[in-house]
């Protein structure tokens, strides 16, 4: 699915001390204002901002990333992605954890999607995250499913493809694709992966992320 620069009005604010990142996000067109902050600040004014970048080196600074996720849909854009990392990131209830190493295609479409809504976290994070409950929660968008499109979700986040849910279901594999292709309309997702981030996102993680320390800042706009 080609990714769609037309449908996303607000801006990302790119918090990156180097500006690496934030060279790597301007070089990925994505259609949309960024601005950027060198470090921790109040941030005491986010009106036109969709979404928070956060860049992270080496380990992320939960603390920042705890200050924007209560106010703003955030995400990690990491430099050397780690899969702890990547579950902090989740169970503190942020938007995604993106590698910067991404081609610049696919680093838009996680940017943007996480502009529209989309969790941009992997499939395989998902899958391992879901293995841990023995019972999915439903809830938001998760609630208007039909019970047998919670049976497919539940099984696409698990990691089952199309052959997979047909065989635990017992039905034929062109019906299972039609219930995918079902599910996904009525969740409004592009795809499998995003299902999936819906299902997982809407289950509260307990989890008590590391604490780190960083500089104060100053403001630059693309």
């Amino acid at each position: 699915m080609g990714t769609s620069r037309t449908d996303v009005t607000r801006g990302v604010l790119v918090v990156d001390a180097s500006g690496i990142t934030f060279g790597i996000l301007r070089s990925a067109n994505l259609g949309v204002a960024l601005w950027r902050v060198t470090g921790r600040t109040r941030f005491p004014d986010l009106a036109g901002i969709g979404l928070a970048a956060v860049a992270a080196y080496d380990r992320p600074d939960w603390t920042l990333v705890a200050q924007l996720v209560d106010r703003v849909p955030t995400v990690i854009i990491a430099s050397a992605p780690d899969d702890e990392h990547a579950a902090h990131a989740l169970a503190m209830g942020a938007s995604g954890y993106v590698p910067s190493t991404l081609a610049p295609d696919a680093l838009a479409r996680a940017i943007l999607g996480a502009l529209r809504g989309e969790p941009a976290f992997s499939r395989r994070l998902l899958a391992d995250r879901l293995r841990l409950i023995a019972k999915p929660q439903f809830s938001g968008r998760t609630l208007s499913l039909t019970p047998r499109q919670r049976e497919v979700v539940t099984l696409i986040a698990r990691g089952a493809a199309d052959k997979e849910i047909a065989r635990t279901l017992g039905i034929t594999t062109a019906t299972a694709q039609k219930h995918v292709t079902n599910l996904l309309k009525r969740l409004n997702v592009p795809n499998r992966a995003a299902a999936a981030a819906v299902l997982v996102s809407s289950t509260t993680w307990s989890a008590q992320p590391p604490v780190s320390m960083v500089n104060i800042p100053t403001a630059q706009a693309s």
